[in-house]
């Protein structure tokens, strides 16, 4: 075996071991995109099946319908480990052997959520699906951002289309288990099977491993206490929350409060989840012609608007479809666009922010589902959207504060591109290269 060691798109080294063939940066990202992405779909498939299946879980289980929905929290709970501390699992253990670890992650987890043994014990499959889904989420986007060698926005854009693709599948699958004798326990012992063929296909990729080299002592240490770094976690923290808060509740709203049968509401959730993917896909095209910060701003404004829309309107019967597409559309964006952001921001520490930001956003998955429950079960499921709506105005008044007001502070001036393909970003007087296409 030969070890290459390669600059690949930012000031920190990656250390690619490479066995019969030398891959290029192209190649190598392409193969981490695709193990990832498979493992990402698969983290869609379960958000975008799991709000059909609660109300069978918990007829199933014997226990409220809150309860049920709680397994979702315990899923984010359990990604908040790998996820925190994500770099060092790269650098210790590598890329490729941290999403082996993910893939039998997921095994395990969706195989014992299949069995359906008890509350407690779902709840130790709903963990160990979290620690898995957490383990890849980290160690593909911390691997996507190194390989980078354009814009990191829509590098992780193409990533999470693969979460968007499985988000939208999920409530089909969910439908046909639903219909099938076997219930909820036929779609996880699916979901089971699939992670078992990406762990196969993980272990004949054995010509990649990326790592992440140690920190350099000479650069100036994180600090994640700063300004910047605290609005873009709450930016993290708002999206992430209103959008699996949505995932866990919109069924159970659609069906209760806008009086959609299940089969309309569970292609409800399909509008919602094919929304989303649409606006992956198209953000990756705009980023060419249009600031993502610009795109993002756009986005967070649609989806608030939606969410008001249900809240103060639930009444708007087949049409809510295309206001939940519209919503799935607004949502699309945001995601690559704040972790991306972040990542520039501090680009020294990329995989530092990285980690904490989608620590926090973890963090939010826990408390907003039992939360927003909580509001549904004691006050309605219409104050309940309104708490959403709520919370979803404040994210992009968080995000235009650190992406334009404080930038703005800090003297950072809009980029100009030139003929050659890249940028001068001014800071304080001082000019510094960048990507053509970076985030500003």
């Amino acid at each position: 075996m030969v070890c290459a060691k390669i600059m690949v798109g930012s000031p920190d080294w990656s250390y690619i071991r490479l066995s019969d063939v030398r891959l290029s940066n192209e190649q190598l990202t392409v193969r981490i995109l695709m193990i990832s992405g498979a493992l990402t779909l698969l983290a869609g498939l379960n958000c975008g099946w799991f709000g059909p299946l609660v109300p069978s879980i918990a007829v199933s289980q014997k226990v409220p319908l809150v309860e049920a929905g709680s397994l979702i929290s315990v899923y984010s709970g359990g990604s908040l480990i790998p996820l925190a501390v994500g770099r060092q699992l790269v650098e210790k253990f590598g890329g490729r052997n941290c999403l082996m670890a993910a893939a039998l992650l997921f095994c395990g987890g969706l195989a014992i959520l299949s069995l359906g043994a008890g509350i407690i014990g779902m709840s130790v499959g709903a963990a160990a699906l979290g620690v898995g889904a957490g383990l890849n989420s980290i160690s593909g986007t911390i691997c996507i951002l190194r390989l980078a060698s354009g814009s990191s926005a829509a590098s992780l854009g193409r990533l999470n289309v693969f979460f968007g693709i499985g988000a939208l599948l999920g409530p089909v699958v969910a439908l046909a288990g639903l219909n099938s004798p076997w219930s909820y326990h036929a779609v996880y012992a699916f979901g089971a099977l699939y992670a078992l063929a990406v762990f196969a296909a993980i272990v004949s990729a054995r010509q990649i491993d990326v790592r992440v080299a140690p920190v350099d002592v000479t650069l100036s240490k994180f600090t994640p206490l700063q300004t910047p770094a605290l609005l873009y976690t709450a930016s993290v923290f708002l999206y992430v929350g209103v959008e699996v808060a949505l995932a866990t509740w919109l069924f159970t709203y659609l069906n209760a409060s806008c009086n959609l049968s299940k089969d309309l509401a569970g292609w409800s959730m399909t509008a919602l989840w094919a929304g989303l993917t649409t606006g992956r896909m198209t953000s990756v095209q705009l980023f060419k012609y249009i600031a993502a910060s610009r795109i993002a701003l756009s986005a967070m404004g649609i989806a608030f608007c939606v969410i008001l829309l249900l809240a103060v309107h639930p009444g708007l019967g087949p049409l809510s479809l295309a206001v939940i597409f519209l919503l799935g559309l607004g949502f699309g964006p945001i995601f690559p666009i704040l972790i991306a952001s972040a990542s520039e921001r501090y680009n020294q520490h990329s995989a530092s922010i990285t980690s904490f930001v989608v620590t926090a956003g973890a963090l939010a998955g826990i408390t907003f589902p039992i939360f927003v429950g909580q509001v549904f079960t004691k006050f309605g499921h219409r104050p309940g959207m309104l708490v959403l709506a709520l919370f979803s105005s404040a994210l992009p008044l968080v995000f235009y504060t650190v992406q334009f007001r404080l930038a703005k502070n800090a003297g950072i001036a809009d980029e100009q591109v030139g003929e050659t393909g890249f940028s001068t970003r001014m800071i304080s007087g001082q000019t510094e290269p960048a990507a053509a296409d970076s985030i500003h």
